[in-house]
């Protein structure tokens, strides 16, 4: 972490934080910690404060290796003396191999590499001219040059223990201090939660455990996945994720379930498509059914693509995710059968713009309509997303009894749209009055200016286009798609038309598609809804002029 141009800040910014995180541990999982997490935790408050300070420079860091002389942070009187205390105690390290591994060699600069080759090859012209990358390569496993001084370089040492207190503070292996920095720099605003309603978001050591070992194999997959064949990969999965299935703690499922999707989806992109098929076997989500069926579909084994695609239309409650097991057994029932998404923009109004607006079609059928003497603007998913979040603001927010374990959190991690079904309904009543929950809306928005919602868009926030939905859109139908989206969040809350425009009592929503666009399958559920809502809508398909 570099220091933050900001006045006031503390020159030791980064040891107030993480002190922040001890005492947060120290509360919530002291007895959940084993004997060498605890040790850790208590030999690191032993050191000496500039000790730990130059612990948390080094550990802050991307890179894994530092030359000594290099080291030089104001804040830190006796740098020396503070190293010499780490390495004493265990918390820094020397370099100890007896060959040159790559993370070290890529901390070198090229010159440094050149030298390195020119002590054990006699080959100097041709390797001056070499990137410092093929100098790298050429290096690795080389044996250590008579010449290098291996206590002049060092590194931290336990930073698997260091990455583990913000694991347990965040509840996430994603996210680490600078979360700390992003804030009081002031890129963002986040409720304010005091910190007695903080609850921990691990309860047992089998949750903490399971979690972070997905984390740990995650983080090597996206290291190594260009480096390890696929065969090799997919064996480690099965040697180290998959027999954690059985026993799996429910708080680390969804984490297990997005792995093996990410892992799944990593073959079927090399095409191992078999491979990929027995990973997307072991997942649960319906995303995992799909790919699998697409993958069945590819090795021409449609027998068992049909059976799953019926299995999915059976089972899958999502509408978004049903659409694909219903379109697939659709098209598959005849051969004359085109998929719907594609029917329908065939069918699709044509308008006729400048290539002009070639990689701004949007920004083209806005010019077109307001010349026709409409008001015309962006809303996509936007407008929907800023009148719902200003209207139920409380109810993502108010309850700070459970689901908040951390000043950071863009929302509670419960399920908040099922907290108070009885005032959702009552603020959904308030629409019946326009103007009144207009006002409510614009209030909570001064109150609560900036401040990071799950569905605020701060940015987007147009009163005059917010305005206009609110009095054209007749209420019940405004009280459908609100219920809609707050029912399925997760899905539902995308996939909104491009475009509004209006003319006088006249008014649409626009979705436009560029000559090669496509729609996706949440366009598709949301024009069937707004047909059924009596929402008019156009899907427009442009053509170049």
């Amino acid at each position: 972490m570099e220091n933050p141009s900001v006045p006031n800040f503390s020159p030791t910014y980064y040891w107030d934080y993480f002190q922040y995180v001890l005492r947060y541990v120290d509360k919530h999982y002291k007895y959940l910690l084993n004997p060498l997490e605890s040790e850790f935790v208590e030999s690191f408050q032993s050191l000496s404060f500039a000790a730990q300070c130059m612990y948390l420079r080094l550990s802050g860091r991307s890179v894994t290796w530092f030359k000594r002389s290099s080291l030089v942070y104001s804040e830190i009187e006796s740098v020396e003396v503070a190293l010499d205390e780490l390495i004493n105690q265990g918390f820094v390290g020397i370099y100890t191999d007896s060959s040159l591994n790559p993370a070290f060699l890529q901390v070198l600069t090229k010159s440094h590499c050149v030298e390195f080759l020119e002590s054990i090859s006699s080959a100097s012209k041709s390797i001056k001219s070499l990137s410092k990358q093929a100098l790298v390569d050429m290096l690795v496993g080389a044996q250590i040059p008579k010449k290098f001084d291996p206590n002049l370089w060092i590194r931290p040492l336990k930073l698997d223990l260091y990455q583990f207190c913000s694991f347990l503070f965040f509840g996430s292996k994603n996210r680490d201090l600078k979360e700390f920095v992003v804030r009081d720099l002031g890129h963002r605003q986040y409720m304010e939660i005091a910190e007695e309603d903080f609850q921990p978001y691990f309860t047992t050591r089998k949750e903490i455990d399971d979690k972070w070992k997905i984390s740990i194999w995650r983080d090597w997959f996206y290291t190594e996945q260009d480096r390890v064949d696929p065969e090799q990969l997919k064996e480690s999965l099965f040697d180290t994720i998959i027999p954690m299935a059985s026993e799996l703690s429910e708080l680390a499922v969804p984490a297990y379930e997005r792995l093996l999707f990410q892992v799944g989806r990593f073959l079927e992109r090399q095409n191992h498509l078999v491979d990929a098929l027995e990973v997307f076997e072991l997942a649960g989500s319906a995303q995992a059914l799909e790919r699998r069926i697409r993958i069945l579909t590819k090795l021409k084994r449609m027998d068992e693509a049909l059976r799953w695609a019926e299995f999915g239309r059976a089972h899958v409650e999502n509408p978004t995710e049903l659409h694909f097991f219903q379109d697939y057994l659709a098209r598959h029932a005849s051969k004359k059968q085109v998929k719907q998404v594609t029917s329908r923009l065939k069918k699709a109004e044509k308008i006729i713009i400048d290539g002009s607006y070639n990689g701004r079609v949007e920004q083209g059928v806005i010019d077109y309509y307001e010349a026709q003497g409409y008001y015309a603007t962006f809303c996509e998913n936007g407008v929907w997303k800023n009148i719902l979040g200003l209207l139920t603001w409380e109810l993502i927010f108010t309850d700070h009894s459970s689901g908040f374990h951390h000043p950071f959190q863009y929302a509670p991690t419960i399920d908040f749209t099922q907290v108070n079904p009885t005032r959702f309904s009552e603020l959904l009543d308030m629409l019946h009055d326009r103007p009144s929950v207009l006002v409510h809306m614009q209030t909570v928005a001064e109150q609560h200016q900036g401040i990071i919602n799950p569905l605020v868009e701060w940015g987007f926030l147009n009163w005059e286009l917010i305005e206009k939905v609110l009095m054209h859109v007749e209420t019940p139908a405004l009280q459908q798609v609100l219920t809609c989206m707050w029912s399925r969040l997760s899905t539902h809350a995308k996939g909104f038309p491009d475009l509004f425009i209006q003319r006088e009592n006249e008014f649409y929503f626009v979705e436009v598609k560029s000559p090669n666009d496509h729609l996706s399958a949440i366009q598709h559920f949301w024009h069937d809804t707004f047909a059924e809502l009596g929402i008019p809508f156009q899907l427009i398909r442009v053509a170049w002029k």
